[in-house]
């Protein structure tokens, strides 16, 4: 059992307080919230990493595993490569008679492809991903706290990754901003908002039509209350209309006792949502322009392994692709011949003519992070000096932020700063590789709905199945032996 009672932690501001809950076996939670809301903190406050200011946190017969959102490995030879065997060496403390206990959970974790001799450094995100939760199911966690697990897995990553959490015979708590992958392993909802802790039985879905009805009656509540308010305030109006004197000071009284015991004690605030406000993204392009053409092309960066072979592809005004596939299949490099970046081996890559492309990077190198938000906002657009500080203030940069250079933001404020660029501009093409990555699930819900008004051609790479469902995506591709495979919606 997991018991946590009264918990509160403060930096420069609240993150949460009297946060309290019980978990017992086998539950699998969800916890969400906004971008700096203090899901992250919360988890290492239950790992013992950082201290609350108040409140505890009481395991009964439980040992926590932590996977935090960055990890690495590290071998005790200080040397500069670390090889899989020694880290898997690592995990016990005799590896001459108690190795038997990490080759059982490779097993369990389907760890099949595990090379020993391969450096720890050139394994894949999902082979990573596993290699840390060999360590932390070798320590025996019963308890398992996942930060970001799904944020560089790719779709087949993702889907083995619910799998063991659905059959993993102990509690999981998952920081995730990932809808599809929350619905598919959750039967809880731990949502901080607002400074509390707020919790719904069921997945994703569940949630919100749990949450949309507890706002609307908080409205409705709301609503009868500034009612009241007002009731009261003509009361007093009238009261002190009348003659001064012993029966209005009574009376006043009277009214004012009502107010504290009615409205004051049991006051209801209005419902402030903490999410990026009116993105448009601007683009108008006609069904037949030609946005881009790839004639016979073959890339390789090893001439035994060509990414691409003998390719022809094209993409015309209004289309909607969704590029998906295994990382490694060669997305990355695709878009790459298309933004000019890197040349075709053999074959021709035309640009419509006057077609104007805006690439969103997974690695967000598109952004220059010696910049402040400011001078990169201001040098990228159209918008005067006086009018930025609305603008920006919609995507959550207050007067101090705008002041930081761009390398010191968070992911997820770096996302928002290139969403804010892109909408004061009109483009043919939007090429967005990973875009939501680090976005909190309601900034990805407002950037949704701009892309389905999007007029113009839209390429996508992104594992987040929920956010591909959800902004009309009409073809599908990926790479299979170096060949673009579609599918037609």
């Amino acid at each position: 059992m997991l018991k946590v009672t009264n918990l509160k932690i403060q930096y420069s501001k609240l993150l949460f307080q009297e946060l309290s809950f019980v978990l017992g076996n086998k539950e699998k939670i969800g916890l969400i919230g906004f971008n700096g809301s203090g899901k992250s903190t919360l988890l290492k406050i239950i790992a013992n990493i950082e201290q609350a200011d108040q409140g505890k946190v009481e395991l009964v017969n439980e040992k926590i595993g932590y996977l935090p959102q960055e990890y690495s490995f590290s071998n005790h030879n200080n040397s500069s490569k670390v090889w899989v065997g020694e880290i898997l060496e690592s995990f016990v403390k005799n590896h001459r008679t108690d190795m038997y206990r990490v080759n059982r959970v490779l097993h369990q974790l389907e760890f099949k492809d595990i090379n020993i001799y391969q450096e720890v450094n050139t394994l894949s995100f999902g082979q990573k991903i596993k290699l840390y939760l060999t360590k932390l199911l070798v320590e025996e966690a019963t308890i398992l706290l996942l930060d970001e697990p799904t944020n560089h897995l790719d779709i087949f990553g993702i889907l083995w990754l619910e799998n063991f959490i659905k059959t993993f015979n102990g509690i999981c708590i998952i920081v995730s901003h990932d809808r599809a992958f929350i619905n598919n392993v959750c039967n809880k909802i731990f949502e901080i908002d607002e400074q509390k802790l707020n919790i719904f039985n069921g997945n994703y879905d569940d949630f919100l039509n749990q949450k949309g009805k507890l706002l609307e009656k908080r409205e409705n509540q709301y609503l009868l209350q500034e009612k009241k308010k007002e009731k009261f305030a003509n009361m007093i109006e009238r009261i002190r209309k009348q003659s001064a004197g012993e029966a209005q000071s009574k009376a006043l009284r009277a009214v004012k006792t009502r107010i504290t015991r009615e409205v004051t004690k049991k006051e209801i605030s209005i419902y402030k949502e903490q999410k990026i406000k009116e993105l448009k993204l601007n683009g108008l392009t006609y069904k037949n322009k030609q946005i881009f053409k790839m004639k016979d092309v073959t890339f390789y960066y090893d001439t035994n392994k060509p990414l691409l072979r003998n390719v022809d592809f094209e993409i015309f005004g209004k289309e909607r692709i969704w590029f998906y596939g295994a990382n490694g299949i060669g997305k990355s490099t695709f878009v790459k011949l298309i933004m000019n970046e890197i040349k075709p081996n053999i074959g021709e890559i035309k640009v419509g003519e006057n077609t104007k492309i805006i690439y969103f990077s997974q690695d967000q190198s598109h952004l220059p992070y010696n910049e402040t938000v400011e001078e990169y906002f201001l040098q990228n657009t159209d918008v005067d000096y006086s009018k930025s500080f609305g603008i920006l203030g919609n995507f959550m940069f207050d007067k101090e932020t705008r002041k930081v250079k761009i390398g010191r933001l968070s992911p997820g404020q770096r996302a928002r700063l290139s969403f804010a660029t892109f909408s004061q501009k009109n483009y043919d093409f939007m090429i967005l590789d990973e875009p939501t990555n680090h976005l909190d699930i309601k900034s990805k819900e407002v950037i949704e709905d701009a892309l389905r008004s999007f007029q113009g051609s839209l390429l996508l790479i992104s594992h987040d199945r929920y956010f591909v469902e959800s902004i009309g995506i009409n073809r599908w591709i990926t790479i299979e032996e170096g060949r673009i495979v579609e599918r037609l919606l």
